[in-house]
Parts: C-alpha cells; structure tokens; sequence
C-alpha cells in the first residue's frame, strides 16, 4: 500500500508537517529525569541533618568553592572575615569598628561605674582586666609597616580614665601584651581568641596585683592538685565562618598546648567574684575554639588564676543588673576593650 502523502496547504501550497508525537520511551525518560533532579536536593537535604552546621551541603559546597576562588585569586574574604596579610583574619566588625563605620552604643561603661558604687558601699573593690583587640597588637596584619606602638582607639584613655575617676581598679593589659608579643603569640591567625600563653601571663599580672593590693585574699597554702598536658588543635572560629565545610583544608590548623588542672573547682562560697565571658571560658568550653577534652576541662583562665591564688574562686558570666555580692571581698573582670569602647 502506497504511504498517504502529507496534505498540501491551498494557500501557501507547501507541504504541512504532521503533529510530532512522543513515544512511550521518550515519555519515561523524562519522567526518570525529572524525578532524579527532584531526588538529588531531597538527598542533600538529609544528608545536611548528618552535618555539624545543618546547612544545605550542595550550598555549602558551591560557597566553599567560590570561597576558595576568591581567597586564592583575589585575595579576599566575605562579609563575615577580612582577609588580612600573611593569611591573618579580622572580623569586618572590629574593622568596621576601628573604622567608625559602625559604632552600636552601649552601657558597660555606666554600668561598670553603678556597680563599683554599689559595691563601695558595701567595702568591695572592683577590678576591671581590660584585654586589647586583635588589631591592636597586630596592627601590621592589617596595614604593612613597622609600627613601634600600639594602635589604639582615641576613646580608650578617656574610657579608662573614666573608670578609674569612679574608684574602679583598672589593669590595662595593652602595654604588657604589646610587649609579651615579641616572645610569644598573643593571638591565633585564624581565631579570635587569645592563645594559652597569653592567658597565662595575665593571670600572673592578676595574680601579683592580688598579692600587692589584697594579700589577705590569696592563701599561702600550696593547693593540691592533678596537672594534665592537654594538645588540642582547631581550625579557629574565624576560619569556620570563612568557610563552614572545609575551613582545616583551606586554612590549615592551629595548636594549643593546654595544662588540665583538676583539684580547685569553682566555688560559690569563695570571697573573690570572677566575672568573664568568652576569654574566661575559651579553654573550657567545648562550644568554644580548642575547648573540651577533658572532664571538665579546667585548662582555661579560671583554672589558671585560682591555681595562682590558691584558692576556688566564685565564676560568673559578664555581670547582671542587681547581681548579689553579699560577702564578697573582691570583684574581677576579665572584659574585652570592645566591650568597653564600642
């Protein structure tokens, strides 16, 4: 039988093709293939609850690439992390901060001066432990030169000397750390925390400024205790939030040396109040850099400035409004620069 010839269209008179048709094979290759690109975000997506960062890994992985691109080729970081010399990192907000870019106001500054009042009134002294900023002491990882002084914030003198006007004890440990810096590293690369050695030196500038100004608060016993050696590594928390997947591949990792010392606990019962935030617990904390190991840990500044002393001392986060200081005879804290001068 002859095939039917393809109608011819009077107007144009050309042949009009026949309607395509698809084909029970064509027809399920499709639908296979829309069901695998509906399966591969589904499978990521549950693998992402496996993950320490419960983020979307296809995401992760395509930042963590452009990341790498950026930071190799361009020499840049993100929004979150400045990438500075050497392989240095800086959080944009402390340079947004030493810029004056962004400058968020607080009251840690009056509400140091109510509480040293408050606790004047009752024959406590208050200590504030000012700790510098990164940039601070590592001025040159931002801007090339050969700096013989520490940068500091016009704000801090006048803050400082604020403080000290309103009968606080204020040990500013800029000078000291400037100087520690050429024997040892005051900061990590790529963390933001202090590094152990640094700890150590001002819990001892504490520790002797105790001695001198408030002998009767330290003891003279030697306290037993259980020292530990503790090797810790981390990529460093500014490292993670430059990139979350593979900040050790990119960056490398950090050591720390830490001493775990059991036999002084903290005690709520102890005349001496130490009040600190992250500094106070980096060493301690398994949510922190280089935290953990031990049980507890008891490798961070708590550890070291009670071991100092000779005694427990009564541990706090950053002080609370109407916060109970009923037979204390001394009050610390450990507070960053940035907390005060914002």
């Amino acid at each position: 039988m002859k095939p039917t010839p393809p109608p011819i269209l009077p107007v144009k008179r050309t042949v009009v093709p026949a309607e395509p048709e698809l084909s029970s094979r064509a027809a399920l290759n499709i639908v296979r293939i829309f069901v695998v690109l509906l399966i591969i975000p589904l499978l990521f997506e549950v693998a992402s609850w496996f993950s320490a960062s419960k983020t979307n890994l296809a995401a992760a992985t395509v930042r963590s690439g452009m990341q790498w691109v950026l930071m190799h080729a361009l020499t840049e970081g993100n929004r979150a992390v400045f990438l500075g010399r050497e392989g240095w990192l800086f959080e944009q907000g402390e340079l947004d901060r030493w810029a004056h870019a962004t400058r968020p106001g607080n009251d840690v500054k009056a509400d140091l001066i109510k509480l040293a009042a408050r606790l004047k009134a009752q024959d406590t002294p208050l200590m504030v432990v000012a700790i510098p900023d990164r940039i601070t002491i590592y001025p040159e990882q931002i801007r090339p030169g050969r700096f013989l002084d520490v940068v500091r914030m016009k704000d801090e003198a006048g803050r400082l000397a604020e403080l000290k006007a309103a009968g606080i004890d204020v040990m500013d440990m800029t000078e000291a750390l400037w100087e520690f810096r050429d024997r040892q590293p005051v900061f990590f690369p790529h963390d933001s925390h202090w590094t152990p050695e640094a700890m150590k030196g001002v819990a001892l500038a504490v520790n002797r400024h105790i001695q001198e100004k408030f002998p009767r608060l330290s003891s003279t016993d030697t306290p037993v205790i259980n020292a530990t050696i503790l090797g810790h590594s981390d990529a460093g928390d500014l490292a993670r939030r430059l990139d979350p997947l593979h900040a050790a591949g990119m960056m490398g990792v950090e050591t720390a040396d830490l001493v775990s010392i059991q036999g002084i606990e903290p005690d709520e019962n102890s005349p001496i109040v130490l009040h600190g935030g992250e500094l106070m617990r980096v060493y301690d904390d398994a949510r922190l850099s280089f935290g953990g190991g031990g049980d507890p840990p008891n490798a961070g500044f708590v550890t070291q400035l009670s071991t100092l002393v000779g005694r427990p001392l009564d541990v706090r986060d950053l002080p609370r409004a109407n916060e109970s200081y009923e037979d204390k005879k001394l009050v610390i804290i450990l507070l960053p620069m940035a907390e005060l001068v914002p």
